[in-house]
């Protein structure tokens, strides 16, 4: 298994924190076997948080070790996806310009 990190766009669907329609930015790190096996099962985690529309703008194999990640909050969802599958990070303005 390895880390695989995705940046997602992602509208909010009875999501806890953010209101419905509003879309985010999100930074998605998955453990998974290879990038395809986290390019299919992320946006069926992501349903299940309560993201809808969900939008691969990238991914890839995570280049470096998970204790070499300076920034912390970066670090702390890597290490959640080393424990338990997946960790995510969303960038708390909303989206407004889709082309970005």
């Amino acid at each position: 298994m390895s880390v695989h990190v995705l940046k997602i766009i992602a509208c909010a669907e009875k999501h806890r924190e953010y209101p419905d329609g509003e879309r985010h930015a999100l930074l998605v790190f998955a453990n998974t076997n290879d990038l395809e096996s986290a390019l299919l099962s992320t946006p069926r985690f992501l349903a299940s948080c309560g993201w809808e529309q969900i939008n691969v703008r990238d991914a890839k194999k995570l280049a470096i070790e998970v204790p070499s990640i300076s920034d912390q909050t970066l670090r702390n969802a890597a290490e959640t996806a080393l424990q338990q599958g997946y960790g995510i990070v969303v960038y708390a303005s909303p989206v407004t310009d889709l082309n970005s």
